[in-house]
């Protein structure tokens, strides 16, 4: 594995890391999701539709820079 591809490894993991702090810290700032209202949950479902955007990206540049 050359140099680039480490980094971009390291990169996607980073990147992955911070998702689950976020996803673990969100589930304390905002607390169950049975007690918010129905406008805060679709804000929650677009906010978790991002971060799995971000991941989706993130692997799929990881994956052409290895590949190609």
């Amino acid at each position: 594995m050359e140099l680039t591809d480490r980094i971009s490894a390291l990169i996607f993991a980073l990147i992955v890391m911070a998702v689950g702090v976020y996803l673990v810290m969100s589930g304390y700032v905002v607390g169950p999701l049975a007690k918010l209202k129905r406008i805060e949950r679709c804000i929650i479902v677009a906010s978790l539709i991002g971060v799995g955007g971000v991941i989706v990206y993130a692997a799929s540049e990881l994956l052409l820079h290895v590949v190609f």
